[in-house]
C-alpha cells in the first residue's frame, strides 16, 4: 500500500460463545494476514458457523466501511487472496495494478452491474411483484447499481443503507434515483420502530460483513410487509471459503438456514451446493 495512504488499524474483541448457537467450543480454522495484522478464523463444531475470533469491533468496522473500504476498492488496493474458491477463475476486470480513482470507480460499477445485478431479478420476480409500487431496500449497497437497475427495469421505489462517504458523494453527484436512508445495518432497528416497510430487503455480499447477522435479519424481518422477502447472496463456505478481513462470518447453507429459523422466516435456497455463491431468500411465513 502506498506510504501516503491512510493506515488501517482495527481494535479487536474476543467472542466467548458462538454468535449463532451459543456453543462454547471453537476449532481453529485458518489464518490470513493483511497489512501486518493477523486475522484468525474458528469454526463452531455445534452448528458449523465459521467466523473471525478475535474479531475487529463494530466501531472499527464502521470506521473502515465509512472511510476506507470503497476508497481502497476503486484504487484496486483491497485485500487479495487467491486460491480460496474451488474452480475459481478470474474476471476480465481483475488485475494486480493500482487504478486511478475515476477509472477504478467505473470498473467496479461495470463489474457489479454484470456479475450481480442480473442475478437478483429472478428470485425477486418469483416471489413478489416488481412495479412502481414496490419498495426495495438494499443494505450495504455500495455503488447502488442493483437498485438503479431495479428502478430502470421495473420502476421500483429504491432505498439504501450504506456507510461509505465515497458512495454517498458519488450517488449525489450522479443524481442517483436511490434514496439513502441510513449508514449501518443496525439502523434497521430504528427503521422498524418508525414502521417503515419494504417488499424486499437485499443483502448482496453484505450480511457476511456485519458483526451480528442474527440480530440484523431479525431487524430486517420487522421492516418487511406481510408478503415481503429478504434476499441474501454471500460466499458459500463449502466451495468459496473466502477468509477475508472484511468478512467476520462465512456461511454455509445450514448456518444461513439457522439464521432464518431464528428469525421465524421461511428459508428457500436458490443456489446449488456446488455454487461459489450461496444465494437464498427468506420469506415471511403466512
Amino acid at each position: 500500500m502506498p506510504q501516503n495512504y491512510k493506515k488501517v488499524i482495527f481494535d479487536f474483541e474476543a467472542l466467548d460463545t458462538c454468535p449463532l448457537c451459543q456453543g462454547k467450543v471453537f476449532i481453529s480454522n485458518g489464518r490470513i494476514k493483511w497489512l501486518k495484522t493477523d486475522f484468525w478464523y474458528v469454526a463452531c463444531p455445534q452448528c458449523g458457523l465459521k467466523f473471525i475470533n478475535p474479531r475487529p469491533t463494530l466501531e472499527s468496522y464502521r470506521d473502515f466501511y465509512k472511510n476506507l473500504f470503497w476508497e481502497q476498492k476503486i484504487r484496486n488496493l483491497g485485500f487479495h487472496q487467491p486460491g480460496q474458491a474451488w474452480q475459481a477463475g478470474k474476471y476480465k476486470w481483475d488485475n494486480e495494478k493500482e487504478w486511478q480513482p475515476e477509472p477504478g470507480r467505473k470498473i467496479i460499477i461495470e463489474k457489479t452491474k454484470t456479475v450481480r445485478a442480473g442475478t437478483i431479478d429472478g428470485p425477486l420476480k418469483d416471489n413478489i411483484n416488481l412495479n412502481s409500487k414496490t419498495d426495495i431496500l438494499e443494505v450495504g449497497c455500495g455503488y447502488p447499481v442493483i437498485l438503479e437497475s431495479l428502478k430502470e427495469n421495473f420502476g421500483c421505489r429504491v432505498y439504501a443503507i450504506e456507510p461509505s462517504e465515497e458512495v454517498w458523494e458519488t450517488a449525489k453527484k450522479d443524481n442517483s434515483p436511490v434514496k439513502f436512508i441510513g449508514r449501518y445495518a443496525e439502523e434497521l432497528k430504528e427503521l422498524a420502530e418508525k414502521n417503515l416497510k419494504f417488499d424486499a430487503i437485499i443483502f448482496s455480499h453484505a450480511l457476511e460483513n456485519t458483526t451480528d447477522p442474527v440480530k440484523i435479519i431479525g431487524y430486517a424481518k420487522k421492516c418487511l410487509r406481510p408478503s415481503g422477502l429478504i434476499y441474501v447472496q454471500t460466499p458459500n463456505l463449502l466451495v468459496n471459503d473466502q477468509m477475508n478481513p472484511y468478512h467476520p462470518f462465512i456461511f454455509s447453507g445450514h448456518t444461513l438456514r439457522l439464521i432464518a429459523d431464528k428469525a421465524g422466516l421461511k428459508y428457500k435456497q436458490i443456489s446449488r451446493s456446488i455454487d461459489r455463491m450461496l444465494t437464498a431468500v427468506m420469506l415471511k411465513k403466512k
